[in-house]
């Protein structure tokens, strides 16, 4: 369907929605907290399953339909989430989901005790909801129940068991009564503005079996002992820390898929697979092998991975290698681990393909380093010499792991 702007006007939904709720009074606001029924819901109308234009043309016209504020459709995000509610199903575990935030411009029938400041009881709606947060959420329980389409969204196959499931399945929810719809958009900002999971602390809260090789590297090369970010994205120029998790995750990617890392889903489930074939202990193995040879190696990263120098020092010493060196960057890092995927591809073993890199005379770590310019290494366009600067789009990592990659499996 075209993405339009959901609005209350002009909607009018089938019978009645009852739900049970505490009911809390804040001020000039009541607002309910419970859980409904996902399929009465959409089935019945009280919200419509219907896509988002984006804040631009909405924004312009709140006046005239007091209708809500919502960010663009985004396609991906609701197949994902669609892929999550079927794959649940199937596999008849719970669900993980934050609230849907609706709001009701009229009064809702309450029947409940009083706890407090709080009652507890049932809440009954007549008239349809707003989605104020959570649209994306509500687009995909829609196309899981076949409910409605969603351009760009296709519904998996599902089983009759996990159809029921999901057709039977309750919902989160947060109802505010607010007759006029202005005071959302001010909702919509404050909400948006907490900040969202960094992919470090997602990839460290996953259960995939990546994330889990790496939580298991960190613990077996001392290089890594309290030098890993656990909680941001990437690491910045003052940061003591070598790299982030979801960039170490990578870098083991990197190696065991060498430049088949391409689709995050992808990459979990080829990583699975390679585990599922070769053990997990084998590859455990081999990958403690394999990062301790690089951490011992190389210079610095040798005088880290000794583990003996005062805390201060070692986290002046990666900063020093961080500004004058490769050897604290993402890119670089990904850029030897794919090369070494390759150099063992090509029948090389690790420690031959490590030994001809750390000799070869052409090949400095430097942010000067005439063998990275072109490729990791930003090049002046005017005298053709490298500016210090690091580029980490894949093309450039590729471009490096190459060159490293000639040098390995050279006779």
């Amino acid at each position: 369907m075209e993405p339009q702007t959901p609005t209350l006007e002009g909607t009018r939904p089938k019978g009645y929605l009852t739900f049970k709720a505490i009911k809390q009074v804040d001020g000039d606001r009541i607002t309910y907290v419970g859980a409904m029924p996902v399929f009465d819901l959409i089935d019945k109308g009280f919200v419509a399953p219907v896509a988002s234009a984006g804040l631009s043309p909405e924004i312009l016209s709140l006046v005239a339909t007091n209708g809500p504020v919502q960010r663009k459709t985004n396609p991906g995000h609701v197949q994902g989430i669609v892929d999550y509610i079927v794959e649940q199903a199937h596999e008849n575990e719970p669900w993980a989901f934050n609230s849907i935030v609706l709001y009701s411009t009229s009064e809702l029938v309450f029947e409940g005790q009083s706890i407090g400041i709080l009652s507890a009881g049932e809440a009954r709606a007549e008239e349809a909801f707003s989605v104020g947060e959570g649209l994306h959420r509500c687009l995909a329980w829609a196309v899981c129940l076949d409910l409605a389409k969603v351009k760009g969204v296709k519904r998996p196959e599902i089983s009759e068991a996990a159809l029921k499931r999901i057709q039977l399945a309750t919902i989160p929810v947060v109802v505010i009564e607010e007759k006029d719809l202005k005071r959302q958009k001010g909702d919509f900002n404050k909400l948006n503005q907490q900040k969202a999971l960094t992919s470090t602390v997602l990839n460290l809260t996953d259960d995939s079996v990546l994330s889990e090789l790496t939580r298991l590297l960190i613990d077996d090369v001392k290089l890594f002992d309290g030098r890993i970010d656990l909680n941001n994205a990437s690491v910045g120029p003052k940061s003591d820390k070598l790299l982030s998790f979801s960039q170490l995750r990578f870098v083991v990617a990197s190696y065991l898929l060498g430049k088949k890392t391409r689709v995050r889903k992808a990459i979990d489930r080829d990583v699975e697979k390679l585990v599922a074939e070769r053990g997990k202990d084998v590859v455990r193995k081999e990958l403690r092998e394999v990062f301790t040879q690089v951490a011992t190696r190389f210079g610095g990263l040798q005088r880290l991975h000794r583990n003996h120098l005062p805390k201060t020092t070692a986290g002046d010493l990666v900063r020093t290698l961080r500004t004058e060196t490769l050897l604290a960057s993402n890119a670089a890092w990904r850029a030897l681990f794919v090369a070494l995927c390759e150099a063992k591809t090509a029948g090389v073993d690790i420690e031959t393909a490590i030994d001809r890199v750390k000799h070869d005379e052409s090949i400095q770590w430097t942010r000067d380093a005439d063998f990275f310019k072109g490729s990791i290494l930003e090049v002046d366009p005017e005298g053709g010499q490298p500016t210090g600067r690091l580029l980490s789009s894949r093309e450039s990592i590729d471009a490096a792991a190459d060159r490293l990659a000639a040098v390995m499996v050279k006779s």
